[in-house]
């Protein structure tokens, strides 16, 4: 007798504590049931000719961002030119042990570092490899960030990784930064040493001046590898100084 009383008391208590779980749990489905039906009545339905147009934006606005990162210009315009050869445009300064060596592409300026004693031993190139472009009102800042002169600089790391692929070396990093005041990306590389030559290492620096995108590379053993960027930077310096003197506002 005293067993049934206590098992009928212990159902009673199990009972009435699982009562108000389930008054929460119908009340939470009640409110989840009515912000849902909230939520259909506030949905907007459109007709297909909305969604056909809608599309049809989204494309065209992808194809132009496409369009844009990826249409980089074939080198075909003339370069500041340095000391001692032939042209019309202004003279820019080289630094010193830098000396022009004659090339057979006219949208390319080759140069031999270290002529002179002390210098720092190398070579260097300067090309254009990209036209300015406006940035378009549709990119977010971190995308403007990314980008120089309107290029993405995915684009011109892209540039750099196909050369070293050429070159049999590697990418070891990329950075922007600021010289003679001018935003400058910076892509720097390695390649091995061999029998013939020591490992050297290879910077990347582009810039923009007089609406095109330049890129100077340079490299030199390891060892020198500190020295060449400080040349490099004064380089790209004299670049936007000459620019700034011939152009047609500091003229006035």
């Amino acid at each position: 007798m005293l067993r049934t009383i206590a098992l009928s008391l212990l159902m009673l208590v199990t009972v009435l504590s699982m009562l108000p779980f389930d008054q929460s749990t119908a009340h939470g489905i009640r409110q989840s049931s009515v912000s849902q039906g909230r939520q259909r009545n506030h949905y907007r339905r459109h007709s297909r000719a909305w969604w056909r147009r809608y599309r049809a934006r989204l494309r065209r606005r992808r194809a132009a961002a496409l369009a844009h990162r990826r249409a980089l210009l074939a080198p075909k315009l003339l370069l500041p030119i340095a000391a001692g050869a032939p042209s019309t445009t202004p003279t820019t300064n080289l630094p010193i042990g830098w000396s022009g060596e004659p090339t057979r592409n006219s949208t390319e300026m080759r140069f031999r570092t270290g002529t002179v004693s002390g210098s720092v031993p190398g070579e260097a190139a300067l090309t254009v490899v990209a036209q300015s472009r406006p940035t378009p009102g549709y990119l977010t800042q971190r995308e403007e960030r990314r980008m120089l002169a309107g290029t993405a600089m995915a684009d011109l790391r892209r540039i750099v990784i196909d050369k070293m692929i050429t070159a049999g070396g590697w990418v070891v990093n990329d950075y922007q930064r600021d010289m003679a005041g001018y935003r400058v990306f910076v892509v720097s590389a390695q390649t091995p040493g061999d029998a013939r030559s020591p490992e050297k290492s290879w910077n990347f620096y582009f810039t923009e001046l007089n609406g095109r995108i330049y890129s100077l590379t340079t490299n030199t053993p390891r060892q020198f590898s500190d020295r060449m960027a400080a040349d490099a930077e004064t380089f790209i310096g004299s670049l936007h100084t000459t620019s700034n003197q011939s152009s047609p506002a500091s003229q006035r």
